[in-house]
C-alpha cells in the first residue's frame, strides 16, 4: 500500500515509492528506493523535501498514514471547490480560433529571439534589451486578445531546444497570471521580461550538465542551482533592466518554507513576482516531455501544485495561477460522462469546471468521431467533465484538435 508521511517519521529499511520533489533537477538518482540509514534521512530533509511517498508492502508501515488514495480523494475536493468558486477575469476580446493564427507567430518569434538572446549570452555578449522588449509587447497583446490560445501552444517543446522554449513558456504563463491578477500593463511587461530571461544563467553551465538525458549527481546539481546566481549577474549588468525583472530570475527557485535556493528566503520575504514565477516555472517543467522526463498533465500538476502549497508555494498564490489557467487547461484532453474523449478548446471565464470541449473519439467504441463542441457551460448541455485523461493511452493527439 502506498501512504504518505512526513520526512521526520521516516525510518531506515522503508522504502520510499515517490520523494515527492517538485523540482526535476533533484539529487537523487532514483524516485524510489530503500532508506538505508538515518545519513539517508538527513540527506532527503536537507533538501527541501518534507513529504514523501512509501510503499508498505516492500518496507516498513506507518498505520496511521494516510493512503495515496485518501490524498488524491482530497485533492480533487479541493480543485472541484476551487472550479465552483474560483471566477476568470472577464470574457476575452476574440475568440481563441481567431486568436491562435496570431499566436503561432507571436510564439514563433518569441522562441527565434529568446534562443538568439541566450546564444549571445554563451558567447560572452551582453543581453539586448531592445531585442526582447517587444517580443514580451506581443505575447501581452496576444493574452490579453485570448489568453487560452497562446497558452495552449507551450507544451510543444523540442528536447535539444528545451532551454529556450522553457523560458519562452514561463515569460508566456507569467503574463497570463498577471493578467488574471489586474496587474497593470507595464509592470506585466516588466513580469514577463523577467520571466523569458529568468534561466539565462544556463548559459554558463556545461553542456554535458545541461543536456543530461538522466538524473544529476549531487555535485552536478550544485554546479547548476549556480545559474541563479550566474543568471542575476548578467541582468544586473544589462542596462535599462527593472528590478521587478530581477526578482523574477533572482527568486523563481525560491520556496515559501525557506528550503529553496540560493538565499533561502521565506514567506514573504520573496516578492510576489518570485512567488508566481516559483509556482509557474515547477508546472511548466513537469508538464513538458524532455530526454528523460515524460510530461505529466496538466491537471494532475495543478493537483500536485496544491498538495505542495503546503510547504513550498504560497497557497494563494496556486489557487491564483489555477484561477488563471482553469482547472482543464486549453489542450487537455478529457472523458466526458457520456463516454467520448474532448480536447478543452476555451475556457469559460465563470466556471472553471465547466470549459468549451471539442469531442472527438468515443471511449466505448474506441473510435474516432466527427468533431463536435459542447459548451458545458450552457444550461441546455447535460454532459459533464468525469476525468481528464492521457492522450497517450488512446492514441489521441490532442493538438490537431484545437
Amino acid at each position: 500500500m502506498i501512504k504518505k508521511i512526513d520526512v521526520t517519521d521516516l525510518k531506515p529499511k522503508m522504502f520510499i515509492h515517490d520523494i515527492n520533489c517538485p523540482w526535476i533537477e533533484h539529487p537523487f538518482l532514483r524516485d524510489s528506493f530503500v532508506v538505508e540509514s538515518d545519513h539517508d534521512i538527513e540527506k532527503i530533509a536537507a533538501y527541501g523535501i518534507r513529504q514523501v511517498y512509501i510503499d508498505t508492502a516492500l518496507g516498513p508501515d506507518m498505520p496511521e498514514a494516510p493512503t495515496v488514495h485518501e490524498i488524491h480523494k482530497q485533492l480533487d475536493e479541493r480543485m472541484q471547490h476551487l472550479g465552483r468558486t474560483l471566477k476568470r477575469v472577464p470574457p476575452p476580446l476574440i475568440s481563441v480560433e481567431k486568436e491562435r493564427v496570431k499566436a503561432k507567430q507571436v510564439c514563433r518569434e518569441a522562441n527565434r529571439i529568446v534562443h538568439n538572446v541566450l546564444q549571445d549570452c554563451r558567447l560572452g555578449k551582453q543581453v539586448e534589451l531592445e531585442q526582447v522588449e517587444p517580443v514580451v509587447s506581443n505575447i501581452v497583446d496576444s493574452i490579453f486578445r485570448n489568453p487560452d490560445a497562446i497558452v495552449s501552444l507551450l507544451r510543444i517543446k523540442q528536447a535539444d531546444r528545451y532551454t529556450f522554449q522553457h523560458s519562452v513558456a514561463v515569460g508566456t504563463l507569467l503574463i497570463s497570471f498577471c493578467r488574471a491578477l489586474g496587474i497593470d500593463r507595464k509592470t506585466i511587461e516588466m513580469v514577463g521580461l523577467g520571466g523569458l530571461l529568468h534561466d539565462i544563467g544556463k548559459m554558463q553551465v556545461p553542456n554535458n550538465i545541461l543536456n543530461k538525458p538522466g538524473k544529476l549527481t549531487e555535485s552536478e546539481f550544485e554546479i547548476m542551482k549556480n545559474h541563479v546566481r550566474d543568471g542575476c549577474l548578467v541582468l544586473e549588468k544589462t542596462p535599462g533592466m527593472s528590478p521587478i525583472a530581477l526578482s523574477v530570475a533572482a527568486e523563481h527557485h525560491e520556496c515559501y518554507d525557506g528550503s529553496g535556493y540560493p538565499l533561502g528566503l521565506k514567506g514573504d520575504e520573496i516578492s510576489l513576482y518570485g512567488q508566481m514565477a516559483a509556482v509557474v516555472d515547477v508546472y511548466d517543467a513537469l508538464t513538458s516531455t524532455r530526454i528523460y522526463h515524460v510530461g505529466i498533465e496538466p491537471t494532475e500538476v495543478l493537483r500536485k501544485l496544491l498538495e505542495w502549497s503546503d510547504h513550498h508555494f504560497n497557497l494563494t498564490m496556486v489557487h491564483q495561477f489555477i484561477r488563471s489557467i482553469g482547472i482543464y487547461p486549453v489542450g487537455t484532453l478529457v472523458r466526458l460522462e457520456s463516454g467520448y474523449l474532448a480536447v478543452v478548446v476555451e475556457q469559460h471565464h465563470e466556471n472553471l469546471l465547466h470549459p468549451r470541449v471539442r469531442a472527438v473519439f468515443n471511449s466505448r467504441s474506441r473510435s474516432y468521431m466527427p468533431p463536435r463542441d459542447f459548451d458545458l457551460s450552457k444550461p441546455g448541455c447535460n454532459d459533464r467533465i468525469a476525468s481528464f485523461e492521457v492522450p497517450s493511452r488512446w492514441g489521441v493527439d490532442p493538438g490537431r484538435f484545437i
